[in-house]
């Protein structure tokens, strides 16, 4: 018997959240299945025709966010010639706040530090092109200031997430400007 698309993604959607409840408060290693099972109203044997494990589920949260990220990265944000910080990291910004429940625990202390790099990967092309100089670095170099830029406007964006009021976007970007860009250097 075949089972019905919207029931099957519903039963999805109700581990996920259940899952998502248990991962905000502890690291993965302290979730079992059990516990999920009893949150989302099923039995041990439903969330193992959905899913492998509490790895999967976590994998499944992460592919959603990141995903978006890639498309709004690849899509729109590489389209321009030249950066217009504002043009480029509102998206993200408006993006990650949209998903906040996710993101700020994804990038938090009890996230997974591959997601950390995932996300990192996936903006990398807007610092390589937009932010690094086009010529006159050296391989290591070039991986050396990426790598700075990228843990720098991760650390950013984390903080900004965790406060109990973030601050509005244009005001996070103009922040960021200013110290990255700043007039008269």
């Amino acid at each position: 018997m075949k089972k019905q698309p919207q029931i099957t993604e519903q039963t999805r959607a109700n581990l996920r959240q259940a899952f998502w409840a248990l991962y905000a408060e502890r690291p993965i290693e302290r979730i079992p299945v059990r516990e999920i099972c009893e949150r989302a109203g099923y039995n041990r044997a439903t969330f193992y025709l959905y899913y492998h494990d509490v790895y999967e589920v976590l994998a499944e949260v992460e592919d959603l966010v990141l995903e978006g990220l890639g498309s709004l990265v690849e899509g729109r944000l590489l389209q321009g010639d030249t950066l217009d910080f504002s043009q480029h990291m509102g998206p993200i910004l408006r993006m990650a706040r949209e998903y906040r429940a996710y993101t700020s625990v994804l990038l938090g202390k009890n996230g997974d530090p591959a997601f950390v790099e995932r996300f990192k990967e996936a903006i990398r092309p807007l610092v390589d092109r937009f932010v690094l100089p086009a010529e006159g670095l050296r391989p290591q170099e070039r991986a050396i200031l990426s790598e700075f830029y990228l843990t720098g406007l991760l650390a950013a964006v984390r903080a900004w997430l965790a406060a109990d009021d973030p601050m509005p976007i244009h005001q996070l970007i103009s922040l960021v400007v200013h110290a990255v860009f700043p007039v008269g250097n």
